[in-house]
């Protein structure tokens, strides 16, 4: 018996059967949505048949009526991970793609897969509350048990050793089980990874949706709230009051679409983009935080330098900029100003809000915006930059922040002019297109 040609036929038998492990593992994971594990016992079974008939037909003969290969690898396969329907199937089939050639070699098995299908129905159960190593230490044992009997009952029947041959096959047999064991389980951690990590992932964006709506619905409460202590303080003044009940409505509304948005949030909606006049938002952002500030006593200057408007959302825009303003309103705890004014430079309208606040270090710039990032403590959510530069993003500006530690923050808005269907931009005079650069004083 030539030793090398038994060894090469056993490898390209391993070679075979990792081939078609891989392949068949690639096309379930790509044609499957990531959703559930789970194989049909009809695919396991229709699989680890082709192996059993792949490894028949690249058997080395050993001894007249004799053939020897891999075939125990697919058998243990498909009982292992089919289970109980599969395994005695797959015990019959081994022995009926055997059958047509006959043999002394037929009855022994007969023997090992009847022997090996109760082994394995006995131990599967024991086995499944064991880590995946422990399970693939018990495999490689039983196909190590399998090359003994396999060569231990002819020996005794028939009378012939082979040492060398026999020292081949086990070898052969017993590492290419663990290998191929070992894959299959870290094909299959890999996936029950990829799974849970999907599952986290839908798991962090319900609980930023939660917090961030919290967020937003906060700031016009908030409001709300300032304009009411301001009525209740005099409430006399009718006209004032008045003024303020319509801000206090207005923000209520705000509130409302705000919670209607977060609940449309998982049904396509077509996005808003109407022509929004930046003087009008502006204004009305700096009417909804004023009270805020009165409250701080922090001065609050708006200059608008041009006449130009942007295309997006109305509320979006006065989200980003309530958020910002806010935000620089509660960097100031000791007062200050906090000014914010609009220019336009070529193509695009800049919009500075500058507050004279505790100011960032370059470490905190470059976290800015992060989901939970928060100068404030435990009284910020860490929410409301990741909003704006989200919201800014999606109206197609971009946002520049400048801080330094103890001079205060400059957040610089840019967004494309809005062009009519001519493709000119909005009004605009010499006067109202000088540039002014934002500054941190």
């Amino acid at each position: 018996m030539n030793h090398f040609e038994l060894l090469t036929g056993l490898l390209l038998n391993l070679l075979a059967i990792l081939i078609i492990i891989l392949l068949i593992s690639f096309h379930y994971l790509s044609r499957n949505k990531v959703h559930k594990l789970h194989i049909k016992p009809l695919s396991i079974y229709l699989a680890s048949s082709l192996l059993l008939l792949l490894s028949l037909a690249l058997s080395v003969r050993l001894e007249d009526g004799f053939m020897y290969d891999l075939r125990f690898i697919p058998f243990l396969l498909g009982g292992i991970y089919g289970g109980n329907r599969v395994l005695p199937w797959l015990a019959l089939t081994m022995i009926a793609v055997r059958a047509p050639m006959m043999g002394p070699g037929l009855w022994v098995t007969v023997v090992m897969a009847v022997l090996f299908t109760l082994l394995v129905l006995y131990m599967r159960p024991r086995w499944e509350g064991k880590t995946w190593m422990t399970r693939v230490y018990w495999y490689t044992l039983f196909a190590f048990g399998y090359s003994v009997l396999s060569l231990w009952i002819p020996s005794l029947i028939f009378h012939f050793t082979y040492e060398n041959s026999f020292l081949i096959y086990s070898a052969v047999l017993t590492a290419s089980t663990f290998f191929v064991f070992y894959l299959c389980e870290i094909i299959r951690t890999i996936y029950i990874l990829q799974l849970e990590a999907i599952k986290y992932e839908k798991m962090q964006v319900v609980s930023h949706l939660a917090a961030s709506m919290s967020h937003e619905v906060r700031n016009p409460l908030t409001t709300v709230k300032g304009f009411l202590q301001l009525i209740h303080e005099d409430p006399t003044n009718v006209s004032t009051n008045s003024e303020l009940s319509k801000v206090a409505v207005r923000e209520i509304d705000r509130a409302t679409e705000v919670i209607n948005q977060y609940l449309d949030f998982a049904r396509p909606h077509p996005e808003v983009e109407v022509e929004v006049e930046i003087r009008d938002e502006m204004n009305r952002s700096k009417e909804i935080i004023m009270p805020l500030a009165v409250k701080k006593g922090i001065i609050l200057k708006v200059n608008i330098l041009h006449h130009h408007s942007i295309k997006g959302d109305p509320n979006k825009l006065q989200q980003i900029l309530i958020n910002i303003m806010k935000n620089g309103l509660e960097a100031m705890e000791t007062g200050g100003t906090l000014r914010i004014f609009s220019y336009q430079d070529n193509d695009k309208v800049f919009i500075v809000i500058n507050d004279t606040g505790i100011g960032m270090t370059k470490e905190q710039l470059m976290r800015l915006g992060e989901p939970y990032f928060s100068m404030k403590g435990k009284n910020g959510t860490g929410l409301g930059m990741m909003t704006a530069y989200q919201l800014t993003e999606g109206m197609k500006g971009t946002i520049n922040v400048q801080s330094k530690p103890g001079k205060g923050t400059s957040v610089i808005l840019s967004f494309p002019i809005y062009k009519d269907e001519e493709g000119e931009g909005t009004l605009a005079t010499p006067a109202h297109t000088t540039k002014v650069r934002p500054s941190l004083r």
